[in-house]
């Protein structure tokens, strides 16, 4: 367990929010509990614009099927079935 290195007292506002002072980090997760405890862990968000290697991989892969020519049928979308 991680040492505490600053402890605090706040006050949840009208619309049950409440400002962590000083935080190092801009995006929190937030657990409460039953028995009324919360607990914040930090979030670091990716870009969004960001593509995975892993995604690029798997693309790359669908494209070289496409020229090698495996891939599926038709698909027909004015059917009716499975809307």
């Amino acid at each position: 367990m991680a040492n505490v290195i600053k402890e605090d007292d706040i006050k949840i506002d009208s619309k049950k929010r409440f400002t962590v002072r000083g935080a190092k980090y801009d995006y929190y997760h937030v657990y409460e509990y039953e028995d009324g405890h919360i607990e914040l862990t930090p979030r670091i968000l990716v870009d969004p614009d960001e593509i995975s290697e892993n995604t690029l991989k798997m693309m790359d892969r669908a494209v070289d099927n496409i020229k090698s020519g495996k891939i599926s049928g038709a698909i027909d979308l004015s059917s009716e079935e499975g809307r």
